[in-house]
């Protein structure tokens, strides 16, 4: 189970009722989100390596906003197409790599 969330398995697919991992971009997408909002609330340094490197880039950076905000914080896109989390006064620059 993972910590916290009682009764998840942890490879529960949120689209559907199979119990494994889907391959679905877009579920990719929303589970990476999660995975890295929890990370970045919890960074200390100025930037972070986003784990999501899919090709709906659109989807897993909405998902990563609402996350974010769930926890406190905002997601800002930079004009040089990059992205800023901010929590509690800190800034982390969100970077992806290839």
């Amino acid at each position: 189970m993972l910590a916290g969330f009682r009764g998840i398995a942890p490879h529960e697919n949120i689209c559907s009722v199979q119990n494994r991992p889907s391959n679905d971009p877009r579920d990719q997408a929303l589970r990476a989100a999660l995975a890295d909002a929890a990370s970045l609330a919890a960074i200390i340094a100025d930037e972070f390596r986003a784990s999501y490197r899919g090709e709906r880039r659109d989807v897993y950076i909405g998902t990563l906003a609402r996350y974010v905000a769930d926890l406190g914080g905002s997601l800002e896109e930079k004009p040089d197409g990059g992205l800023t989390a901010a929590f509690e006064g800190r800034r982390i620059s969100v970077r992806f790599s290839g």
